[in-house]
């Protein structure tokens, strides 16, 4: 799709401006021949959620952006349109998908062997152990107790 300009009654200062305009809108409808192409359904079926979601949160920022273009070319104010808001609205929907990614990243913690060491490291050598069966809840809040040191009183003259 090639914009013919009369050069007589279009501004110079603008010529390059606007072929460069004219050439992003062409690559941009090139890249989305082949998604457009598709069918949806059968696409999505194939599809993990995250996926899914980031076509989506891309076909909503390009559509947003090319109203903002629009709106811009026909000279109206888009900062005073709901476009704004829209836009605004999507990058919150990449950042809830960009938190979700690296919450998948993340290590996972063994809590079994965290309370076992927790245990074991409250256990005094004589006494029994946290974890049997026959320690009622009395016994280990008294054994928890006995873990901690007494703290020592600083007086002014220690120091």
């Amino acid at each position: 799709m090639e914009i013919i300009i009369n050069d007589e009654d279009f501004p110079e200062e603008l010529l390059d401006t606007v072929r460069r305009f004219n050439s992003s809108l062409g690559s941009l409808e090139d890249g989305f021949k082949d998604l457009l192409s598709l069918n949806r359904t059968e696409m999505f079926q194939n599809l993990d959620p995250i996926t899914r979601a980031k076509i989506d949160i891309v076909s909503l920022y390009s559509i947003n952006s090319l109203v903002w273009m629009l709106l811009k070319t026909l000279g109206h104010n888009p900062q005073t349109s709901d476009v704004k808001t829209e836009l605004g609205r999507v990058r919150s929907a990449i950042s809830r998908c960009k938190e979700i990614q690296d919450r998948e990243k993340r290590g996972r913690v063994d809590q079994g062997a965290a309370k076992r060491m927790i245990t074991s490291g409250l256990w005094n050598p004589g006494e029994q152990k946290l974890g049997s069966e026959d320690v009622d809840a009395e016994t280990m809040k008294e054994m928890a107790k006995s873990a901690d040191p007494p703290r020592k009183k600083i007086r002014q003259y220690d120091v």
